[in-house]
């Protein structure tokens, strides 16, 4: 049996209901669980959450207050994402799988691979490339590896002594280092997934092309059905994400993404018909979010950076007397 787990915010309600929608498609035997990194009391009047939850005050995070402040609403959840896992894998029975994905992950078919290509994993990753990157568009692999060269929109969890132990370090670092600052290598709770495979026994990288597919790996993975096997709409139908300035990949080149974006688009708005839950400002996580530059700005920017840099190299003659 497989337990799934996503962690939102009430604003992601729609999203996480879309994915438990498509896990009951298609992992009909086994459960999801939801993480709300959020204020229940929020919630539109009425609202019930049709799968199990997790309240954030469940975890007893000491600081709360503290990281609250501190980051914006997605940098606190991906703060407290270690701590959900953790508490719900400590009520997994041994070998049991547990599964982490983001809200803005939708399934297209089972994850068969999962007790079978990689049925001795303990810890399961998910490369954002799999192939050598061969354009000068943003972001290059130098980028790629600022923000953590395996994503953390999925991870797989077997129960064992050695995931147990992965987890306990995982949670210890992540709560108060998970500000979006990829230049000061600090990025959420996915940096730190890099250390991993050199840390810990039986860390297994999937390799499954039509395993999460998102818009930083569009180019080089299929899109039609058949093959497509979980996407990610992070930076597709949000503005979430460090992709969403990434230049590589226009959604118009490819229909096949476009008509699934549409319908998926279409599920959001039945989730949430009258745009309560959408519109709904996290409780925690007060810092503004501030979305990277792209288009006209970033190059604005780049421009000014070359001035400064210019200015401060020129050689200024001394004043001759």
């Amino acid at each position: 049996m497989i337990t799934f787990l996503t962690v939102c915010t009430i604003r992601q309600l729609p999203q996480a209901l879309a994915l438990g929608e498509s896990l009951q498609r298609h992992h009909p035997s086994d459960s999801f669980v939801l993480g709300l990194c959020d204020d229940p009391s929020h919630l539109p009047t009425g609202f019930t959450i049709p799968y199990p939850v997790i309240l954030l005050s469940a975890l007893l995070l000491p600081d709360q207050d503290q990281l609250s402040q501190q980051y914006t609403p997605a940098e606190f959840v991906a703060a407290c994402k270690p701590l959900f896992i953790k508490h719900l894998y400590a009520n997994q029975a041994e070998d049991s799988w547990l599964v982490y994905l983001d809200p803005s992950v939708y399934l297209y078919q089972p994850l068969t691979d999962l007790q079978s290509r990689y049925a001795d994993a303990t810890l399961l990753l998910t490369p954002h490339l799999l192939k050598p990157l061969t354009d000068n568009a943003f972001p290059d692999e130098k980028h790629v590896q600022n923000i953590g060269l395996y994503s953390s929109g999925c991870i797989g969890l077997r129960h064992t002594a050695e995931t147990t132990r992965f987890l306990n370090w995982w949670s210890s670092r992540v709560p108060e280092r998970a500000f979006a600052r990829p230049c000061e290598g600090m990025y959420t709770d996915q940096i730190w997934l890099v250390l991993t495979p050199g840390l810990f026994e039986g860390v297994t990288i999937a390799k499954n092309p039509g395993w999460h597919v998102g818009l930083w790996n569009l180019h080089e993975r299929p899109t039609d059905e058949n093959s497509l096997v979980f996407l990610n709409y992070k930076g597709i139908v949000d503005q979430e994400g460090y992709f969403q300035a990434q230049t590589r990949v226009k959604i118009s080149a490819y229909p096949a993404i476009q008509k699934l974006r549409n319908a998926y688009q279409s599920r959001l708005r039945q989730f949430d018909p009258g745009a309560n839950l959408g519109s709904t400002t996290p409780a925690y996580g007060l810092q503004p979010f501030k979305p990277p530059l792209k288009g006209w700005r970033k190059k604005t920017v780049e421009t000014l950076r070359e001035t400064v840099r210019f200015i401060e190299n020129v050689d200024i003659p001394r004043n001759m007397k």
